[in-house]
């Protein structure tokens, strides 16, 4: 794993709250990605019900990247919280780890954007999610998971791993920390 940034520039700095993912299209110091696929209608109907999603790179001191399971079902991702429209995206996700994970965290910078659009054959119907990712450090440069303290629903486990976990879920930007 990358101890913060695999990148050869440094994540953009969050200047403003992100409340809509598309103003980020046009900033110079952001990554921003387009995907569109062409699915069924069913599948951009279950799309366009989707939140959007604040993602984070977590990193300890040994270059480990933090992954969770909300579930038991659940598959390993990075954390990621749904964002409600017109809320922030950085806002989303510290609150995130601080709930269900314990740990008070530093956004270091916007790691890249994600536009994932789907649209039918026809191009009568689409829809889009966006994936903000950022990099984060702990605020008591602490990454002790067992000193955590979740401050509302505990996620079911969270572990450090020095690779993509077996079934890991990548979400946009998880390559990212990975090598």
């Amino acid at each position: 794993m990358t101890s913060h940034h695999p990148g050869d520039e440094s994540p953009s700095t969050i200047t403003e709250p992100i409340v809509d993912y598309e103003s980020l299209r046009t900033r110079d110091d952001v990554a921003f990605h387009e995907q569109t696929d062409v699915v069924d209608e069913e599948i951009v109907d279950e799309v366009a019900a989707l939140a959007d999603l604040a993602g984070v790179g977590i990193t300890n001191h040994d270059g480990d990247l933090l992954f969770r399971r909300l579930t038991d079902t659940c598959s390993w991702k990075i954390p990621v919280a749904p964002v409600d429209p017109e809320a922030d995206f950085a806002t989303a996700i510290a609150e995130h780890v601080r709930e269900t994970i314990g740990f008070a965290v530093e956004l270091d910078g916007i790691e890249g954007v994600w536009d994932v659009r789907v649209q039918t054959a026809d191009g009568e119907k689409t829809a889009s999610r966006g994936f903000v990712t950022f990099s984060a450090s702990t605020v008591s440069g602490s990454y002790d998971l067992t000193a955590a303290t979740p401050q509302g629903d505990p996620v079911e486990d969270a572990a450090w791993f020095d690779e993509l976990p077996a079934g890991a879920d990548e979400i946009p930007g998880t390559e990212l920390f990975v090598d």
